[in-house]
């Protein structure tokens, strides 16, 4: 799939570029990366919208200096762009999640080996660190898991090392469920990964259920995951920011979701539910 890259230039760069990404979010676009200068912005081909991006920026200027450029990445790049820069990722001594180009270290308790092909899905983003760090904290062994959004794998493969019985990863790109079986291998562990959207979970049910996917999609999903979602079971969910956890909560708690624990990181929220028994 080929992507358009915006590279915002802001002066001031905050607040102006948490308020940027909260409002690119909803065009939608599907993934935000830090820069000196501001930060960049992808969105797939089919669904750029160059004047709706020009329109949100002429409306917001009053914020600021706000220019951006446009570029294209086709997809035998995308690649490139990511491991041009690629660090490990270490959440405290409980997990690393480092490409095979890295070295092991045997003195985390867990290490994760993910061939880098999107950023976001490996540890780096502040969402998918969050995810991590919140099912570290779980009890895994002999559960039944569901991977929505699965991206490179990360959290899937976290869940089978940790004890997982069964793991389920579902993804709509195709790069997504490629790139999950080999990261699966990568691993030694075996995981069911299936191409599609929330359509493919219908009448199974699973223990737990991650879902690190935009704020509009946990939305219009959420009755999906509460249905398949055991009683007593946990959701964690990430992938929207701080100021989008009331109307995430709100959505929830329609379908006997409860709020147990938030946490944050650089302005994004990830949060663990529990369904009624």
């Amino acid at each position: 799939m080929n992507y358009f890259v915006y590279r915002f230039h802001l002066l001031p760069q905050k607040p102006t570029g948490e308020i940027l990404i909260s409002l690119l979010a909803d065009l939608p676009f599907e993934s935000f990366q830090d820069t000196p200068e501001g930060f960049d912005a992808f969105i797939p081909e089919s669904l750029d919208d160059p004047e709706a991006v020009e329109g949100l920026i002429a409306k917001w200027n009053h914020l600021g200096d706000l220019r951006f450029t446009r570029e294209l990445i086709p997809d035998q790049n995308w690649n490139a762009v990511w491991e041009s820069d690629y660090p490990v990722v270490a959440i405290g001594k409980r997990c690393l999640v480092r490409a095979p180009f890295h070295e092991s270290d045997a003195t985390y308790e867990m290490e994760i080996v993910i061939n880098p092909q999107m950023s976001f899905g490996t540890g780096h983003h502040a969402t998918t660190y969050l995810m991590l760090s919140m099912l570290l904290d779980l009890d895994l062994h002999g559960k039944y898991v569901l991977d929505m959004g699965s991206g490179t794998g990360v959290l899937a493969i976290a869940t089978a090392l940790r004890g997982a019985m069964l793991v389920e990863a579902v993804d709509i790109e195709e790069w997504a469920y490629r790139n999950t079986l080999d990261n699966a291998a990568l691993n030694g562990v075996d995981i069911r990964v299936v191409q599609g959207d929330v359509k493919m979970i219908d009448g199974a049910t699973f223990d737990i259920i991650l879902a690190n996917i935009n704020k509009n999609v946990l939305l219009a999903d959420m009755q999906h995951y509460a249905v398949a979602l055991r009683p007593g079971g946990i959701i964690l969910l990430s992938g929207f920011f701080e100021p989008d956890v009331k109307e995430i909560l709100a959505e929830a708690g329609k379908y006997a979701l409860h709020h147990t624990v938030t946490e944050t990181k650089d302005g994004w929220a990830a949060l663990k539910l529990i369904k009624d028994k």
